[in-house]
């Protein structure tokens, strides 16, 4: 679908101190023409600033700030604007998975990194520059995502982040670009046919996410010996690493994962012996995450996303990359504004 080009790419688990950051699939960062990818702590661009007051109040939690207007080529940046100082940076600075396969992954046949995501900043590359080689990786997990964009280590944060109420008291989103649903994955000998089977189970997701909230929230009610009833949960195990969810459900250490449903179709992909099962229980909608301190950049972004959905090149990214889980068409871009 787009390019493929060698990328500069960081892996941030020592910004934070976190060992499970799944960083080990490669050694250090490829380069572009761009230079190699500078230490966190002398990120181009000062750390952003807190935003003022409080986060607008949310209601819906896919809807972001409204464009305003068509998207402005690199001659016509707004003066001043969180834009124009990425371009004149040179690059865009973006968070993204390197474990998820068909949204952020990186290939180990070519050390190249793929998937929807990916390509999604590509096209934001593509907007700001006018080509999609202006990109700095930085490899992240789910629970940093707050952290690397209040800090200004990234511009944005690009890796199946579903968009909740209580994100959006720490990060802004853009408007959604993919809805997930969420289901389970359990080993193909378990008798478990939905969430509501595996409660007085562990149930492993990625720590911090909306997928482990709502596991925690499922309650079942169960006929005891003396006749009453008691409300039974999951029990949630909550890993800083996606990934390490399959490989103790493969120890047997968790009796199952429950999370986006297109990791879990991922994890199947890679283990014969698993299975996604049961319907979805909840809804995650994906949106770009960026700073509280950037609201014209939210609306630049936008911007950007409206123009894919009406040129066809969303659904030409999904067709590529996505086409396996069905037809699908874009999800309708929704404003607070």
């Amino acid at each position: 679908m787009s390019t493929r080009h060698p990328v500069a790419i960081l892996c941030l688990a020592a910004l934070v101190g976190l060992a499970g950051s799944g960083c080990g699939l490669f050694g250090s960062p490829t380069t572009t023409g761009l230079g190699a990818a500078p230490a966190p702590a002398t990120s181009a661009v000062p750390p952003a600033p807190v935003a003022s007051g409080s986060p607008a109040p949310c209601t819906d939690p896919a809807a972001s700030y409204r464009p305003q207007g068509p998207v402005p080529r690199a001659g016509d940046l707004p003066n001043g604007s969180y834009v124009q100082q990425i371009y004149n940076r040179g690059r865009v600075i973006a968070g993204i998975a390197q474990d998820t396969l068909m949204f952020g992954y990186l290939n180990p046949l070519d050390n190249e990194l793929e998937g929807f995501d990916i390509d999604l900043v590509k096209q934001l590359s593509q907007a700001i520059f006018g080509d999609d080689l202006h990109v700095e990786y930085r490899v992240i997990t789910p629970g940093q995502a707050a952290q690397v964009l209040r800090d200004g280590t990234v511009d944005v944060v690009v890796r199946t982040l579903p968009m909740t109420c209580a994100r959006w008291q720490q990060i802004a989103f853009s408007s959604e670009y993919y809805e997930a649903s969420q289901r389970v994955l359990v080993p193909k000998a378990s008798t478990a046919k939905s969430i509501n089977d595996l409660v007085g189970k562990k149930v492993c997701s990625a720590a911090g996410t909306a997928a482990m909230e709502n596991v925690a929230a499922v309650s079942v009610n169960v006929k005891q010996a003396d006749g009453t009833t008691k409300a039974v949960r999951p029990i949630p195990v909550g890993l800083t690493d996606q990934t390490d969810c399959l490989v103790q459900l493969e120890q047997g250490k968790v009796d199952a994962i429950s999370m986006d449903d297109v990791i879990l179709n991922g994890f199947a992909q890679q283990d014969p012996n698993v299975s996604v099962i049961g319907p979805k229980f909840a809804t995650l909608p994906y949106g770009i995450g960026i700073s509280l301190a950037h609201i014209d950049f939210v609306r630049y972004v936008n911007a950007v996303l409206d123009e894919l959905r009406t040129n066809g090149t969303w659904v030409n990214l999904y067709n590529h990359w996505l086409s396996e889980l069905g037809p699908a068409s874009p999800p309708v871009a929704r404003y607070r504004d």
